[in-house]
This record gives C-alpha cells, structure tokens and sequence, in this order.
C-alpha cells in the first residue's frame, strides 16, 4: 500500500473554493472534483437554479491530491459527493477503505452503455460521469514558422524538427497524460511504447502537471503540439483558426471519470437530492455540452461544433485497474 499512498504534502494549497455561501450548514453540500474550470461552472449554474434553497460548496482539487485527500480524511471528510474522479483512483481509494463509498445499487445503471460498466461487475460503489478522449492539437502558424508540416502519426513526432515543440502533461499527475501513455502502451505494447516514450522525450519541451496546460500553450503560440482532450482542443480550434486538432494514426486514447457519495451522507437529505439531479439528469446534459463521448445508452448529439467522430478509439487496457495504473507509472521515468 506505500507505493499508492500519495504524499498529503501535496494537498497544500490545492483546494480551491468556487462557490461558497452563507446558507446553514444543515443545507451545505461539499462537492470534491478534479473537472476543468468551465465544467464547474457550468454544474455551479445549474445547481444553483435547481436548489436554490442549498449552498452547493465545489472544491476545486488536482487529480492526484484529490486521491491523497479522500484516503487521508476517509468517511471523516467534509466531502459529500465526489465529481470526476478518475476510475483507477477510484479504485485505489476502495482498495484501502471499502467502505468509504456509498453504495449505488439503487441507482439504475441500465442508462449506461456496456462499454463503461465492466465494474458493475464487481460493485456499485460510483458511476462514470464522463469519457474523455485525448488527441493532440496543433498551432499550424507555430508549426509554419518552424518549417514543420503537420504531425498525422505518432512516428512523425520523433521526428528531429519537432525539437522542443511538443508539450504533453505527465502521467503521473494528469488523467490526460495517464491516458495517452497508456493509450500507446494499449496499441504498441508494452515495451514499445517504452521505447517510444525514450525517444519522444527528445522533442519534448515540458511536461505539465496540469492536463490543460499543453492546450493553452498550443493556443498561445508557445509550443506547436500539444497533448489534451479532445473536447478542449476542438473548443480552442473553434476559437483560433491557427489551430487544428490531429489524430495520429487516426486513433484516439481515453479515459473514465466516476462520481459517488461518501458512504454516511447520503443521509442528508440536500446531499441525496443533489447527487439524485446529478445522476438522472445534469450529468448528461454536462456530457453533451462539454464531454460527449459515449458513456449512455441514449446520449444526445454533441453540442460542441466541429466535433469529429471519424477516429478509432484505442482498446485500453486497465481502465479499472490501479494495478496496472501503478505499475505502468513506476515505469515513467521522463518527469
């Protein structure tokens, strides 16, 4: 268990406050979530306007320190409800307190599509919240100056004019970078993706620990190449015309995000309503405005212009599995 526990000193300064009120703390709900910004904003709204007899607290917390702070506080934790938390850190987290999840099995999760639920199969303790893709996104006026042609497969970012273009967030603090390394590691194997991380590392201008981060300075004209979702690089693209979202090889990696309850409070009756809306309805709005790759049965149509659905998503393997998660990342070793 050493190796899984993530250092608490991490957790300084990293939980942010987004709405905060005056309302009593019988009517107070503490959500903890690792989504974007413009995500929480938007659940934010929606709440507000749903209940707004309820002073609905989000916690803005990194991806890693929200594991370290779910397994410090346990069942004790002001949390009610967790949002996006990635899959195999949800399952780190019950590794080491079964008990600490609320269990959903009067939930129905016939919603779901099959291809998000193999859990299911051992328990009900979350539900995924979202799917997200990850692909690359291009600055063509960058990649211009520089003499570059656009990147169409994986080979071509090895290439030596690609030198200190290419940012990518690190997969040991970032779903999204977890997720294309594992995508890789999914398609090439093992080893060769070893192999190819070793030589990419050579074209490699920063690894971020944030997964918007090589987005934002694609957008900027700071790097030529950037790692990230694919929502959040087809929303930039639609904002600046210098850039352009690519997918190597025509394929696309992914990854899986849960929310839940914190077993104890799903007897505060705003804690039940809240996660109630959540789950049988706001979460599936939040997908079609902002993540809409499948995880329903009936998902509505992407609301996001421009966004493709001509790409191959990767078999990924262990997407539930914080086995696999952590041993795949004792073997990085580039940041």
């Amino acid at each position: 268990m050493k190796k899984l526990m993530l250092t608490t000193m991490t957790l300084l300064g990293t939980s942010v406050a987004l709405l905060t009120g005056c309302g009593s703390s019988a009517n107070k709900v503490v959500v903890y979530t690792a989504a974007e910004e413009e995500r929480i904003a938007y659940l934010q709204k929606e709440l507000k306007t749903k209940f707004p007899q309820y002073d609905v607290v989000f916690q803005s917390i990194g991806t890693g320190a929200l594991v370290s702070k779910l397994q410090v506080e346990g069942k004790n934790t002001e949390c009610d409800i967790f949002y996006d938390l990635e899959a195999t850190n949800a399952e780190i987290i019950l590794n080491g307190n079964k008990d600490i999840f609320y269990d959903l099995s009067e939930y129905d999760f016939s919603i779901y599509d099959a291809s998000v639920t193999e859990y299911t199969k051992t328990h009900h303790k979350y539900a995924v919240n979202g799917k997200t893709d990850g692909t690359i996104v291009v600055n063509k006026k960058v990649l211009e100056q520089n003499g570059c042609a656009i990147p169409t497969t994986y080979d071509d970012l090895l290439k030596p004019e690609y030198k200190n273009l290419i940012t990518m967030p690190s997969p040991k603090s970032s779903g999204t970078g977890y997720a294309f390394y594992n995508g890789l590691v999914s398609s090439m194997g093992e080893s060769d993706a070893l192999a190819y991380f070793g030589s990419l590392n050579a074209n490699m201008k920063e690894y971020t620990t944030s997964g918007s981060a090589p987005i934002k300075a694609v957008n900027k004209g700071e790097v030529a190449i950037g790692v990230g979702l694919l929502w959040q690089c087809v929303d930039y693209a639609n904002k600046n015309s210098d850039l352009e979202v690519v997918f190597l090889d025509d394929e696309a990696s992914y990854n899986l995000f849960t929310m839940g309850i914190i077993s104890g409070k799903e007897t505060k009756e705003p804690v039940k309503a809240v996660f109630d809306y959540l789950y049988k309805d706001l979460n599936k709005t939040q997908c079609e405005k902002y993540n809409p790759d499948k995880i329903y049965v009936n998902q509505g149509k992407a609301e996001i212009p421009n966004y493709p659905d001509d790409f191959t998503e990767i078999e990924m393997q262990g997407v539930f599995d914080f086995k696999y998660k952590q041993d795949l990342l004792d073997k990085w070793s580039w940041s």
